[in-house]
Order: C-alpha cells, then structure tokens, then sequence
C-alpha cells in the first residue's frame, strides 16, 4: 500500500526514496511507451499487417468458404437462394473472390520457398498442388458426366447434357476426351479448375518469383496482358464455346497476381489503413449495390432503378470488365481493414464451419458441383417449387459443412482409422448430451 504523501521525508531517507521514485518512473514510462507503440500501429495499419506467419489467416478460409457456397447455390438453375448471393449486390460474383484468394493464399503457401530456396524447389511445389487439381477436375469430369447421361438417359431430357455441354463425348468421344484432358473440352460449371491449372502452372511461378524482386514490374506486367487481351480479344480455344474459355487466362491472372502481391505487403506491413481510399471504396461498394438493383428482383419493383441496366455496356466476365475487377478490389480493402486475421467473431463456430470448407476448398469445390447438378435434377423432376429450392440449398450446404468437418478431423487425427474413433466419440457424445437434455 502506498504511503500517505503527507508523511515528511527526513535527510537519511531521501536517496532511498527517490531511487524508489524514480525506478517507479522508469516502469510506468515503459508501459505506456508499450501502450502507444501497441496503439499506434493498430492505429496506423490493419491487423493483418502485423500479423505473425505461424498464425492462419482465418479472413482467407472464411470467405473462400463463403464464396464456395455461394458457388454452388449459383450453379443450382433458377434457384432463388442464388437472388441473396453476391452476384446480385453488384458486379463481380463469388468466382472473382475465389481467384483472388487464390492468389493470395498461394504466396502464403509458396513465396517463402521461391524466396529462400529458388525457383527450381518453388516450381516443384506449385506443380504438386497442379497435379493434384488436374487429377481431381478429370474426375469431377466424368462423374458428371456420366451422372447427368443417366439422368437424361433415365427421364427422357436431353437437356440434361445439352445444357451443360457434356452431350459432346457421345457425339465425338475420342475427339472430347483428348480435348478434356487438354483443357479445351469444358463443360459449363466445370470450367473454373482448367483456369487454375493454367494460372498456377505457367503464371503463378513467375508471379511468385518476380514480387519478391520487383513487385512493381509484376503488377505492371499483369495490367498489361489483360489490357492487351482486352483490346485483341486474346483467349484460349474451348470445344463448347466459339469465342474461348469461359474465365479467360489471360485477363483473369490479374487477380491471382493482385491477390499474391496483396499478401507480400501484408506481410511486411506495408498496407496502410486511409481514410479516403477506404470511402472511396466503400463508395464504390454502394454505386455497385445501387447499379445492380437487387430490389428489383421484388414483385412490383421491377422498374424501381436509378440506372439504366445497360448504362456501363457489357460487364463482361470472362474478359474480366473493369468494372468487376473494381469490385472485388474494394470488397477486399475493405474486408482487409476493417477486419483482422483472428477477429473474435471468425472463431465463432458458424463461421469455422464456413472456414473448414475453406480450409478444403478443391474437395469442397467438387462436391458442390456435384451437388449442384444433382439439385438441378431434382428440381427439374419434383417440381422447381419456393420450397424445394430452399430445401436444395439447406441439404447442399449442410452436406458440404458436414464434409469439410470431417476432412478437418481426418486431417487433425492423421489417419482413417483414428478418424473414424473420433468421429464415433463425437456421434456418441452429441447422443449422450441429446439424452441428458431429454
């Protein structure tokens, strides 16, 4: 307890008291040096700038999580879920949030083994997790199509493989299966992996290599190939479409190569919290939601709009418009600043579920598309009703949660058998809890 200051001090006792005094300035002028330093940095750059390389990033599995489910709600046709998705709130959709992640995760993942042990060993990694995409997309190939030809064989509708594309193997099989297996052969829906082959395999290397050197002249170059694919109408050869692959390589790099060099200023702190940027894109945010008049989806509303619908042109998506890559920029400098890498609410178990399939996003990704289709047919067979529609969103995403759930268990637990004991244990311990509360 400290002394009363009206007791008098006597000559002898003097040095004593101001050593005490002044060793107790010394520890308070200390902690709120700490203080102020702590508070400016918070202050002056988000959090995700000083974030600490052993700690996972929980932003980037929770909205490639989000933005799977959004994917596969998109894909189930005529689905009114879909209308509550972001692609009805503005211009760029959940595909434009995926890619950029991507990139973004993938210098996490790779730039310190480009940066430390060279280009040879950095390719090599990259080139496993191709390997295992380019695996994975042919398997999801033929598991619908093969799925969606029963079907249409079974109730009698072409439309079942016409529509998506898959009809092609039964008119030329040998033509479409070397075709499948060049990426040139691409269904719709099944079109979004064969750009992530392409972009990891011959641009993401060179990306992670040059940003750790010239960060400046890998931006530079990346805005320049878009352009220029934009102005000579640049794309790839696709056996469906007549004008190229549906996410065009060329212009779509650019988000992997904004994503990675996002993630290498994150890392060293150098994205910075600004007022007028973070209003100029929160302005654009509402310019987009305003464009896009997703009221106008109400009974009534339809012609409820500020803007003519066709006032911006074509927003094109597989040439990446301008106006989309906009969008998903200010989506992600705003989620950036205004969230931190281990913000309280993203340990939240709703949204470690979203981040689990985000954690899983190849095996996510796949069975969603396969749920998607199977939707689809069920929809189409037992009546595309309100109901039905929220039913099929309901069952998909739980089934997908459920999924990436048990992908972190497996993992977590190292192998099938400890796998399936821990996945008893959880089963009889939520039966046990069912029945305490009974």
């Amino acid at each position: 307890m400290p002394e009363p200051l009206s007791r008098r001090i006597s000559m002898q006792e003097l040095p004593t008291a101001m050593s005490r005094c002044s060793r107790r300035w010394f520890v308070q002028a200390g902690r709120a040096r700490n203080y102020f330093a702590k508070a400016k940095v918070e202050t002056d750059m988000p959090q995700a700038a000083t974030r600490s390389g052993k700690q996972r990033d929980l932003r980037i599995d929770f909205f490639r999580g989000l933005a799977l489910l959004f994917i596969f709600v998109d894909h189930v046709p005529d689905n009114v879920v879909g209308k509550f998705t972001l692609r009805s709130f503005g211009f760029a959709d959940a595909a434009e949030v995926f890619v950029l992640l991507a990139g973004f995760s993938a210098l996490l993942a790779y730039g310190r083994t480009f940066e430390t042990q060279g280009f040879k060993t950095g390719v090599g990694r990259v080139f496993d997790r191709v390997r295992d995409i380019y695996i994975w997309h042919l398997m999801l190939l033929v598991v619908c199509g093969v799925g969606l030809t029963l079907a249409a064989a079974y109730f009698g509708k072409i439309s079942y493989v016409r529509n998506i594309g898959v009809h092609v193997f039964a008119d030329n099989p040998g033509l479409s299966t070397v075709n499948a297996a060049l990426l040139i052969n691409q269904p719709n829906m099944l079109n979004i992996l064969p750009l992530y082959i392409v972009l990891l395999m011959f641009w993401l290397p060179f990306v992670l290599w040059l940003v750790y050197r010239n960060p400046a002249q890998a931006l530079v170059l990346s805005v320049g190939l878009w352009a220029v694919a934009n102005v000579l109408s640049l794309n790839l050869p696709s056996q469906q479409h007549s004008k190229g692959w549906v996410f065009n390589p060329f212009t779509w790099q650019l988000l992997i190569t904004i994503g990675a060099m996002t993630a290498y200023y994150v890392q060293r702190g150098a994205i910075s919290y600004s007022r007028w940027l973070l209003a100029l894109a929160i302005g654009f945010l509402a310019f987009a939601f305003v464009y896009a008049a997703p009221w106008t989806q109400i009974p009534g509303l339809e012609k409820a709009r500020l803007f003519a619908p066709n006032m911006l042109g074509h927003v094109d998506k597989t040439y990446l418009s301008p106006w989309r890559l906009a969008n998903v920029l200010a989506l992600g400098y705003v989620a950036l600043i205004l969230l931190s890498p281990q913000n309280p609410w993203l340990s939240r178990s709703w949204a470690m579920g979203i981040g689990r399939c985000g954690q899983h996003s190849l095996e996510i990704f796949c069975l969603g598309t396969i749920l998607s289709f199977a939707g689809w047919v069920f929809l189409v067979e037992a009546g595309n009703t309100f109901v039905l529609q929220i039913l099929v969103s309901i069952i998909g995403i739980g089934i997908m949660w459920g999924t990436a759930w048990a992908l972190t268990l497996r993992k977590r637990d190292g192998s099938d058998w400890a796998f399936a004991q821990a996945l008893s244990r959880a089963i009889s311990g939520r039966r046990s809890g069912q029945q305490l509360r009974a």
